[in-house]
């Protein structure tokens, strides 16, 4: 296991060299752990490696995967109206804003033609993918090398199932981390919260909250503005999931 941990996020020109570090890490097979503005993240590329994240995590095999992704793979490759894209392009480009949605996706697009069938499976359900995007400056170059390089990146939160995100890689547990080839610190989560969630999830086209994220209130009030939708709100009690 390689540790590098720089204590605190820093400049773009360096998470742009860690990121093409941790893109060589997967794409040769490895497992990496990643410091996502919206929590610390586990990720890989080959179905070995997708496999490996399983076993770190403990995570039910039914339970699928999230994908790295950006606007621009958002655009090409999943099949919604431009009332959705007009969604994901005001949350995520005008506001600058993570967001992660659930969606049908193009299955014949060449940014999957050589994503190996494990990998893929493990990612998708009923024709939908799990699509994450800006999620800080490092998951946004790692999303760009997947596209340019048609080489899905495809993982979780870094924690042992059901233990809640962690924003801090002295939270991540050790066996996690011990297993894997890379494991990158940048300190604490841009967006570190109280309720201990990552990044909010929208099916669509139905709109649906799937996830209420760290960011999800200051999400709600964009949407109720610009779109006239009014999500409901955060649980007082119970699951903020429904996956």
């Amino acid at each position: 296991m390689k540790l590098i941990d720089r204590g605190h996020e820093p400049d773009l020109a360096q998470q742009e060299a860690d990121a093409q570090l941790a893109f060589d890490c997967m794409t040769n097979g490895g497992v990496s752990v990643l410091p996502l503005s919206v929590s610390y993240a586990i990720f890989a590329h080959t179905a070995e490696g997708v496999e490996r994240i399983y076993k770190l995590k403990q995570r039910p095999m039914t339970k699928p995967n999230g994908v790295i992704g950006s606007w621009d793979i958002f655009r090409e490759v999943f099949n919604v109206g431009k009332r959705e894209l007009d969604l994901v392009r005001c949350l995520t480009i005008d506001h600058n804003l993570p967001l992660s949605v659930v969606a049908p996706f193009n299955p014949a697009h060449d940014w999957l033609k050589t994503v190996q069938h494990g990998a893929l499976r493990l990612a998708t359900k009923v024709q939908t993918m799990d699509l994450l995007m800006n999620a800080g400056p490092l998951h946004n170059a790692l999303a760009k090398m997947s596209l340019e390089q048609s080489k899905p990146l495809m993982g979780s939160s870094a924690n042992v199932s059901s233990s809640g995100s962690k924003f801090k890689l002295e939270d991540v547990q050790t066996e996690l981390k011990e297993g894997c080839d890379l494991v990158l610190g940048y300190g604490t989560s841009r967006y570190d919260n109280e309720f201990g969630m990552g990044s909010t999830i929208v099916d669509l086209p139905s709109w649906k909250i799937l996830r209420w994220g760290g960011c999800f209130e200051a999400q709600a009030k964009i949407v109720e503005k610009e779109f006239g939708v009014s999500w409901p709100e955060r649980p007082r009690e119970g699951s903020w999931t429904l996956v």
